[in-house]
Order: C-alpha cells, then sequence, then structure tokens
C-alpha cells in the first residue's frame, strides 16, 4: 500500500494565541512494499506527520494518499483504514491493560470476526517476531520488564497484520542487543508480507542499516529525501539542523584523511567492516 502526501498543512491550536504551524506544505511519496525512516529533531513535526497517515489528525490543507485514494474524503472509512495500518506510539506499553500477555496481544483481533485458530496463529506469530516465548503468553503484562512491555505492545500491533507498519521510536529505552532483534524482525517480515514500513528514529545507525530512502524533517519541513548515500552525503546540512551522519561515516572520513583510503559511502558497521578488509586485502 502507496502512501502519497500533497501540500499538507497542519495546525495546533489553529485561529488562537498560541497557534503553531506544525507541518508546513509536506509533499512526500511512499512506494509499496518500502522500507522508510523519517529522521528529525524534537519538534521538527515526524509525529505529527504520520498521525496524519492513519487519520488520527485530519490536515489544514493539503491531503494524504492511501493507494491514490483521499482518506478524508469519507471519513466514515477511518475504522476501516486504521485497520491497514498499524501504528506503533512511542512508548506502547503505556497502551497494555488486559490480564495476560496473550489476551493484550490478541485484544484487537476479536472485532475481525476471526476463527480461533487464526487468532492464535496471529499472537503466536507476532509475540514471536518479537522475541516473546510461550513462557510470557499467562504473564501479566503489568509483571515484564520495561522492555519486555514494549515487546508485547509491538506485538498488539503486528498481530493486526496491518499492510503499511508504522513506529515512532519503538525501540527507544531498550537496551542495544533488544532494539537490534527487533527491528531486524521487523524488517524480515516486511520483505516476507511485502508491507510498507515507516520507521522514525532518532538513530542514525538503524536508519542507514534498514530502510531503502530517508526523509529529514526541520522546522515542521521536509528539507530533505532521498536514499541512505544521498542523504547522509549532506552531514553538513544534516549538522546545520540538529542532525549528524551515522557514527562509523565520521570514522571513515578520519581513516581517509590520515592516508587510510577506503571507498566513501560508508554508513553502517558492516559497510565500513567490508571497506576495511578490502583495503586490507589488497
Amino acid at each position: 500500500m502507496s502512501i502519497e502526501v500533497k501540500g499538507l498543512n497542519f495546525f495546533y491550536n489553529k485561529g488562537q494565541v498560541f497557534e503553531k504551524k506544525a507541518l508546513d506544505d509536506i509533499n512526500m511519496f511512499i512506494a509499496d512494499g518500502e522500507f522508510v525512516g523519517i529522521i528529525g529533531h524534537t519538534g521538527s513535526g515526524k509525529s505529527t506527520l504520520i498521525q496524519h497517515f492513519n487519520a488520527l489528525l485530519t490536515p489544514d490543507s493539503g491531503a494524504v494518499y492511501l493507494n491514490g485514494n483521499d482518506i478524508n474524503a469519507d471519513k466514515t472509512k477511518h475504522a476501516e483504514i486504521r485497520r491497514k495500518i498499524g501504528l506503533v506510539f512511542q512508548y506502547p506499553e503505556h497502551q497494555l491493560f488486559e490480564i495476560s500477555v496473550y489476551k493484550d496481544v490478541a485484544f484487537g483481533l476479536q472485532f475481525l470476526n476471526l476463527p480461533p485458530q487464526d487468532v492464535d496463529r496471529r499472537v503466536r506469530g507476532a509475540l514471536k517476531v518479537v522475541g516473546l516465548s510461550e513462557d510470557y503468553f499467562e504473564k501479566s503484562p503489568f509483571e515484564l520488564s520495561g522492555g519486555e512491555k514494549r515487546r508485547a505492545a509491538i506485538a498488539g500491533v503486528l498481530a493486526m497484520e496491518p499492510e503499511i507498519l508504522i513506529l515512532d521510536e519503538p525501540t527507544a529505552g531498550l537496551d542495544p542487543k533488544g532494539r537490534d532483534e527487533i527491528l531486524e524482525q521487523i524488517k524480515i517480515l516486511g520483505e516476507e508480507l511485502k508491507i510498507t514500513v515507516v520507521l522514525v528514529s532518532h538513530s542514525m545507525e538503524d536508519v542507514a542499516r534498514l530502510v531503502d530512502k530517508v526523509f529529514v524533517m526541520a522546522d515542521s519541513k521536509i528539507v530533505l529525501h532521498g536514499s541512505v548515500g544521498e542523504v547522509f552525503a549532506n552531514s553538513e546540512l544534516l549538522e546545520s539542523i540538529g542532525l549528524a551522519a551515522p557514527q562509523i561515516t565520521y570514522l571513515m572520513k578520519e581513516l581517509s584523511q590520515r592516508g587510510f583510503s577506503a571507498k566513501g559511502g560508508v554508513y553502517t558497521v558492516n559497510d565500513a567492516f567490508r571497506a576495511i578488509k578490502d583495503v586490507l586485502d589488497e
């Protein structure tokens, strides 16, 4: 499922003393099946933008299209749209409320009139993706650690088998191993199911490693977009708006300045390993 945004403008407290323009003439296209990253400093408009993708917020002007259809043309279809778009908020564990992990993940499925075996398959599959074994099924969500709560909450969204998965800083506060495991599984899931994935993140390393295309936001606008290489090659622009290229990029630049001429365009640790190995092998 594709997402297209045309001329999107949105204000908080419009017409009031504290009016603030949160989105300023946003135009973007995300193709069906793409894994896209949205980056920007706090307050740049990232979270406001993604809440327009499933009609949690309505534009003051402009439009959002899913597969070419304006999602706000018929507001009676918003519930149907939200079933197709899974949105994982920044702290999804705040949404946990059921008496067991299994029931919490299964909660949204009860409205889809699915056979019990399909519900069970989806719940088990979603919990497997986020790394929670059967030992967790009957535990109360409130007995889990912070990282485990995050995993359970993400599983609840995955169980709905959305056509678009939107993740707003889904791994904030997780340890590096847990973060990598969840994001790698989500990437695999996106590839296998051919769903569109949108990742909002402050981690340049995660974005460089995972996504196909990057949108950079600053002051409520999209100031840069393109492939990982095209975006992170603009390190000076990124730094001017309070961001940076992945740390490994700066290491490779420093090595280059010291006469260790590895290839350019290195944005991940794996890329750096291969580049350094190629030079040493020569």
